[in-house]
């Protein structure tokens, strides 16, 4: 470096930093004055879309896979199709041969989670159906007898003392009233009937029919 009289070696050193700078026409990093960014133009983005309510259906099937309620015969459908298929059978006068309720009341309601899962399918599929619901949890429809052996009394599996009728085309009906031993009290074979009536009496000890239909209580 050449020496400047009467310049001291840190000032000579100063005005030499100064002057290449001077020439490079660029500001020095360290000048105290930042570059600005430039500003982005992308438009600003929503970071999820808003998620979409579940159907009906699909509550009912979230809700139904979290209990050990079972639909027969659903297969591999959904529990709200099965649901909505239970809503139209509750429509019908009969199913298999009794009363719907007693029908929800011996086949669907004995079930696990029963109660609970049919309410909420009937409140949200069928709320017409509400009515069959409430007669079978509480016991008050009107209980009809099929084939099979029944001890007489007033449980739930049992036939009431009473008179009942079956009608219909009849062919080959049969029924047989025995004593609490079994010793056969009353019985008749039709062979072609279209109305059968019997009368169940307290002291019976069971009651059988087959092939007879439905037997309805006489009002």
């Amino acid at each position: 470096m050449r020496f400047i009289p009467g310049v001291g070696t840190a000032a000579a050193c100063a005005l030499a930093v100064g002057l290449v700078a001077g020439c490079s026409g660029s500001a020095s990093p360290h000048s105290g004055t930042e570059a600005k960014q430039p500003a982005s133009s992308a438009p600003a983005t929503a970071s999820s879309a808003e998620e979409t309510p579940a159907t009906p259906e699909e509550d009912f099937d979230a809700m139904a896979l979290g209990t050990s309620f079972y639909f027969d015969g659903q297969g591999t459908g959904t529990a709200s199709e099965a649901m909505k298929r239970y809503c139209d059978l509750l429509g019908d006068s009969e199913i298999d041969g009794v009363p719907p309720a007693q029908w929800l009341a011996e086949n669907e309601l004995t079930k696990e989670d029963g109660e609970d899962v049919l309410q909420y399918g009937v409140e949200e599929f069928c709320p017409a159906r509400a009515k069959t619901l409430e007669a079978a949890v509480a016991g008050t429809y009107e209980r009809w007898i099929t084939d099979g052996t029944y001890e007489v009394g007033s449980g739930a599996d049992e036939i009431r003392p009473g008179t009942y009728r079956t009608t219909g085309a009849l062919r080959d009906c049969y029924w047989e009233r025995t004593s609490k031993t079994g010793e056969p009290l009353d019985n008749q074979f039709a062979t072609s009937a279209q109305r059968v009536t019997v009368t169940v009496r307290s002291g019976d000890g069971q009651f059988t029919s087959r092939s007879c239909g439905s037997w309805r209580p006489v009002k």
